[in-house]
């Protein structure tokens, strides 16, 4: 009887050879599968601390705080370089002694809260050990644990701490932190004036902080109260730096009836106002105080970058802002400076109060990497490190400092490759593969993590989603749109998730030619894990005439930008309320409005806002002599 195969389909003559056969020790390509048990490494990690504490395979000792830790060499050499370090010169005396290494500048509690978490993945953070474990972290080189720290200092933010965190991720080079803090500041400077943290300031830090821009006072005359509330906490030893920290007021913004009244009932105030020299009285000509005008504060703005002509679909550079809640009446444009080259099909996005422009067309239609990035403050574009790949028609979107961007085209295929780019080190690296090609998909951040929704791919329209979480860099799919679409909008907005317009077949005509018509917007809460549609479906006819080019959210409102039509007019931008779950008019569609433009919202200070919109005409004042 023929002995049977141990492999179905297989020759026993040439599978299986002996250790001795080079010719037939490896299997072809195609026979060779990788099996991965998901358990593994949790395995390993759990063997490895149930040795923890045991003599026989502990083969050196950390000496912290006079404190003797027995450790596995093996297992910190392989998470902190700063230990490999110490242990590469620090060997072992001949006489058979383990490894001692002394560390200096840590806490023997927060070590051990640190080798929990080497052997964990997990780690106990509180107000009051924050600051220890990041330090440690930062000193050992744990970057993932520096990292889980800086998202738990974003998370304790207050009017009471925001001081001390702002100059304590200053010292310890977390930017992004150091920028949440910094737009918290200015979003409740009125809260933080009453803290002790402020009161406590020194006077070259305080004046940093009253020379922000973006302090959202409303009146100079809160800022001048936070100065007297600073002097009056140690008013003999402070006067001598009256000068200095009035330097940071601004003094052509502050109501002269305010100071007068201020100057009869407090003798503070009337010594400010003589040692600082403030007039009291309005000599200055008309032209003079619209000079001097400049409001606090910043807006919200809606920003377009780039896109095509309306007429020549031409690649164009312009870029412009509007801010809906700063002007709502009038709603004016103001130009910005047009970036340094023409991009459409482009991706769009601000982070760290900047607006980035990366990839797309130019207008030599060849598909680009390059990338730039606009700076409110100044009103200039500069270069940012190029993509590793060129691609257009790809998703791009912000987490904590970090740009990812996903899929799209290049001049030949659809690509399911994606970049990630670090804002602060301006560097690209590869991310893991989306799971399918998406071609015109949309792109959203829902709770720091990535949703890719919709798309299409070989005449073939998707309504599966897929997440991306960057802690566990992989892609997991969920519960799928009610509709497929491409060309779709997406934008997170706390636990929920919106999808605004897009276009699909009609269902009676399936076929290839048939007429496409506008997607119904839909929403995903994450405490349901389903897709719902929105109450209110007026975005959009079901009309293939409509195109949508970016979702923005500003304050309870989301902006959806594009060629709109309503039924009875085009609209370029509409406004959907949240609160009440319905779509508003807010800006008509014009020739001059251009197409398929990149679309943010931006924070942008109001001084600024006001110069560009004087030196454009859109701002009228009005002087009574």
């Amino acid at each position: 009887m023929a002995e049977k195969s141990l492999v179905p389909g297989s020759r026993q003559d040439s599978q299986w050879k002996s250790k001795g056969d080079a010719k037939g020790a490896t299997a072809s390509e195609s026979d060779v599968v990788t099996i991965k048990d998901p358990q593994h490494a949790n395995k390993l990690l759990d063997n490895m601390r149930s040795f923890r504490e045991d003599p026989q395979y502990c083969d050196s000792v950390l000496v912290v705080d006079g404190q003797e830790i027995p450790i596995q060499r093996s297992l910190l050499v392989a998470m902190s370089p700063y230990l490999r370090t110490k242990f590469t010169y620090s060997p072992p005396k001949q006489d058979g002694m383990v490894y001692r290494i002394p560390l200096e500048g840590i806490d023997a509690c927060v070590m051990r809260e640190i080798l929990d978490y080497i052997y964990t993945g997990e780690v106990r953070l509180s107000e009051e050990n924050i600051q220890d474990v990041l330090q440690a972290a930062d000193l050992l080189l744990l970057i993932d644990l520096k990292n889980l720290c800086c998202e738990f200092l974003e998370g304790c933010i207050v009017a009471e701490n925001c001081v001390g965190i702002r100059d304590f991720a200053l010292h310890y080079s977390l930017l992004h932190v150091h920028r949440v803090a910094t737009e918290f500041l200015e979003t409740h400077f009125r809260d933080v004036c009453a803290t002790e943290e402020f009161l406590e300031l020194p006077p070259k830090q305080l004046r940093e902080v009253l020379t922000l821009e973006k302090l959202n006072v409303g009146n100079e005359r809160y800022v001048l109260e936070g100065v007297l509330l600073w002097l009056q906490h140690d008013l003999e030893g402070r006067k001598v730096h009256l000068k200095e920290v009035m330097g940071g007021v601004w003094l052509d913004a502050l109501d002269t009836k305010y100071l007068q009244e201020q100057m009869v009932r407090d003798s503070l105030v009337r010594d400010v106002i003589t040692e600082c020299r403030i007039p009291l009285t309005e000599t200055r000509s008309g032209v003079a105080v619209l000079n001097s005008f400049r409001p606090r504060g910043y807006s919200e703005c809606i920003v377009t970058a780039g896109g095509e002509d309306r007429n020549t679909r031409i690649p164009i550079a312009t870029m412009r802002c509007m801010c809906p809640l700063y002007d709502p009446n009038r709603q004016l444009w103001v130009e910005l400076t047009p970036m340094s080259t023409s991009r459409v099909n482009h991706g769009a996005v601000s982070a760290e109060g900047y607006l980035f422009a990366i990839g797309g067309q130019d207008a030599e239609k060849k598909v680009l990497n390059s990338g730039e990035k606009y700076n409110p403050d100044t009103n200039t574009w500069s270069p940012i490190a190029p993509m590793k790949q060129a691609r257009m028609n790809f998703g791009l979107v912000h987490i904590d400092g970090m740009l990812y961007a996903i899929g799209g085209e290049d001049e030949d295929s659809e690509l399911l490759t994606g970049e990630t780019y670090d804002i602060y080190l301006d560097t690209w690296n590869l991310m893991p593969n989306l799971s399918i090609l998406r071609k015109i998909g949309c792109y959203a951040v829902m709770k720091k993590k990535i949703y890719a929704m919709g798309g299409g791919s070989y005449g073939k329209l998707f309504e599966s989603v897929e997440c991306y979480d960057p802690k566990t860099q992989q892609w997991t799919s969920i519960c799928p749109l009610k509709e497929c679409r491409f060309g779709a909008v997406a934008c997170g907005l706390g636990q929920d998730l919106y999808v605004f317009g897009g276009v699909r077949r009609k269902e009676s005509e399936p076929a290839a030619d048939s007429p496409m018509v506008t997607c119904k917007s839909e929403i995903y809460q994450d405490s349901n894990k389903r897709w719902m549609y929105l109450r209110d479906q007026a975005l959009c006819v079901q009309s293939g005439a409509s195109f949508v080019y970016g979702a923005v959210p500003i304050g309870a409102s989301i902006y959806v930008i594009g060629d709109l039509d309503t039924g009875t007019q085009y609209d370029f931008i509409r406004e959907y309320r949240r609160s009440s779950c319905t779509w508003h008019h807010t800006k008509p569609l014009l020739p001059s409005d251009p197409r398929r433009s990149g679309c943010a919202s931006l924070r942008i200070a109001n001084c600024r806002l006001f110069r560009l919109q004087m030196e454009q005409g859109l701002f009228h004042f009005r002087i009574n002599h």
